[in-house]
Formats: C-alpha cells, sequence, structure tokens
C-alpha cells in the first residue's frame, strides 16, 4: 500500500480535523504535533506524535488512536527536519 506524503502542517491538519469529528464532547484538547522519525522496518510509518496530555474526557486515548489509524496512510515529508532515532 502506498502512502500519501503530506508536510508537517498537512498532517497536523488531517490529525486534528478527525480529533474533532470524532470527539464526543466539547473540549479544548489539540492533536500533538507530529514529528519525523526514522523509519524502523518498511512497513512502519516515518512520523510519531508528541505524548497527548491527560485528558478527563478521553482526548488522549482518541489521539493514539487516530495516529494509528493515519499511521498506514500517510508520509510525513519534511525537508529541513532531521529523524529522530528509534
Amino acid at each position: 500500500m502506498s502512502r500519501q506524503t503530506v508536510t508537517p502542517g498537512g498532517l497536523y491538519k488531517l490529525l486534528n480535523d478527525e480529533l474533532r469529528t470524532r470527539r464526543g464532547t466539547p473540549c479544548q484538547c489539540r492533536m500533538p504535533l507530529a514529528y519525523l522519525v526514522e523509519r524502523p522496518d518498511p512497513v512502519s510509518a516515518n512520523w510519531r506524535i508528541g505524548t497527548p496530555s491527560p485528558c478527563p474526557q478521553g482526548c488522549d486515548s482518541l489521539m493514539a488512536q487516530i495516529a494509528a489509524e493515519m499511521w498506514p496512510r500517510f508520509d510525513l515529508h519534511d525537508p529541513v527536519s532531521v529523524p529522530v532515532k528509534g
């Protein structure tokens, strides 16, 4: 399966829009920024998100789920960043 390549801003918008769509209750939580990582193997994504802040309404769990669902669909294209190892 081929991944769509997106910029950091484009990926953030996709992730945050999905969070807003799927969140059940109003909340001020925002998706953490995605950052470039060295791809650990050929099938893994080349990005991760920062650790979400704990949320009593469950946004943190939802953010992790959304990121996991989007890892197979998108690759991060950030020519100025150096990938984080591991």
